[in-house]
Order: structure tokens, then sequence, then C-alpha cells
């Protein structure tokens, strides 16, 4: 992982770097998890990493492996299409609550993170800290927390596999297209319009790392 500014050794923040780490593919899966270098490479303490490693094993991004430790998760092709499935479950069913929640400074603020996407081209780096923010922002506005919570793992458990098929650049435009669809629902205040293009967005992202996970 590349080194950084020291780290607070809250738990919960070290938690989060881990993931964002993760998300971003600084750490992607199958890499073997050593406390000591890791510590190291955050200037944190080893309790409070052991403790935000343990936190990200229950979130299921980490897997606890005997005689090889600590690995990132590495998921299989069926345990990504429970993924998806779940993501099918959850995320259309927030759309009312979005639409209800959402401001005019909301849809501006996801108007230029969608127009930031189309930019970056097929940069997956780029790519997936901006595609994480524009939908963490979304289901942020249906104010289910809970909820929210579950998404928000399923969403870092994807995107190592997401940026295997953004590095193809294959319909990365279709891709650009939902989202700005996403936005243009609600401007219009759609929430059926958002439903059927989250739907759309999910079932397409969920063929395609199947399809750069298994490839024919």
């Amino acid at each position: 992982m590349t080194p950084a500014v020291r780290t607070s050794n809250s738990a919960s923040l070290i938690a989060e770097r881990l993931r964002t780490s993760i998300r971003d593919g600084e750490l992607p899966p199958g890499t073997r998890l050593v406390q000591e270098k890791l510590a190291a490479q955050m200037e944190v303490s080893r309790i409070p990493l052991r403790e935000a490693l343990h936190t990200l094993a229950a979130e299921g991004l980490i897997e606890v492996q005997p005689q090889r430790g600590m690995l990132v998760a590495e998921l299989g092709r069926a345990e990504l299409g429970e993924l998806f499935e779940l993501r099918l479950q959850l995320e259309p069913h927030l759309a009312e609550e979005i639409v209800r929640g959402c401001r005019d400074r909301d849809i501006d603020g996801l108007q230029e993170l969608a127009d930031r996407m189309r930019g970056q081209g097929a940069d997956a780096a780029a790519r997936a800290d901006l595609n994480y923010r524009f939908h963490r922002r979304i289901y942020d506005l249906s104010e289910r927390r809970l909820t929210l919570r579950f998404v928000d793992q399923l969403l870092h458990l994807v995107e190592p596999y997401s940026r295997r098929w953004v590095h193809s650049g294959h319909d990365l435009e279709r891709i650009d297209n939902e989202h700005q669809a996403m936005v243009d629902a609600l401007r219009d205040r759609d929430a059926d319009a958002l439903r059927r293009v989250i739907i759309t967005h999910v079932e397409g992202a969920r063929d395609h790392v199947l399809a750069a996970h298994d490839p024919a």
C-alpha cells in the first residue's frame, strides 16, 4: 500500500482507510495482510489495526485463513452473483425516498461527479473513487441509515472486480449514460424512472463483472 501521512490510532479511521485501499485497488483481492508491515506503513499501533482488520473481516472484505493469516477477500463467480442479487434487492427500493430527500444542490453535486467520471475514460483508479462517491451520495439521500450500511458494504465488495472491466474500456459510454439518467430522473423528481435505471445499471454491472471474472 502506498505510504501516506500518519493515520489516527482510531480503529474506525484505520478501517475506513483500509476499505478505501481495497476499493481503489491498492490492496487487490488475494493480498496477504501482514500486520507488522501495515502498522509501519500506516504509522499506527497494532492494537487498533488488529481491531480494524477484524471489523473488515466481519464485513467480508478480509478473510482469515489457517496457515496464511489475513488476506483481502477473493470472491468466486457464485459469490459475485449473490452480491449483485443483494444489490438488486436493496438499491432500487430506495428510489422513492431518494427523490423525496433530494434538493437542487444534491443534483448539482451528482451532476458534477457524473461529468467527471465521463471525462476519465478507462482510468479505473480515477473512476473507482468517483463511482463510489456518486452512488454513495445518491443512496445517502434516502436517509435509510441501516440499509445504507449494507449497501455501502456491497459497494466496497464489488469495486475491486468492477475495476477489471473498466480497464477494458468496454461499454463505458453506456455506464456514463446511465449515471446521467439517474441525475435526470432526480431532476425530474421521477422515482419510477430512477428505480428503473438503478435496476438496469446494477444488472449491467453484474454482467460485465461476471464476464471479466470468467472470460469466455
